[in-house]
């Protein structure tokens, strides 16, 4: 039923107001983990480059190196969501 009011609300342009204040008395709002995740990748790809060039591996080979442990670890740490370019611009820029 909860479901039904929020699509009619919904259809009907009601964004802010698509449940009842008493449906939601007790419910307690996601943390939101975008940034931490975002720091948490950050980190971790400067500290595998780093590695990677402590390593001896040449400068030919940490170009092409980059993207790919990029993508990795954005993949492992959002368990295999990736991140889409407005989750990442909400990061830089937040509404």
């Amino acid at each position: 039923m909860m479901l039904l009011t929020i699509a009619e609300r919904y259809a009907e342009g009601r964004i802010d107001d698509l449940l009842d204040a008493y449906h939601l008395a007790g419910v307690t709002p996601a943390a939101p983990r975008e940034r931490l995740r975002a720091i948490v990748v950050g980190l971790t790809v400067v500290l595998v480059m780093a590695g990677a060039a402590f390593l001896g591996l040449p400068d030919a080979a940490l170009i092409p190196l980059l993207p790919v442990v990029v993508l990795f670890v954005a993949v492992v740490v959002n368990r295999g969501r990736m991140p889409t370019a407005g989750q990442l611009t909400d990061l830089i820029i937040p509404r």
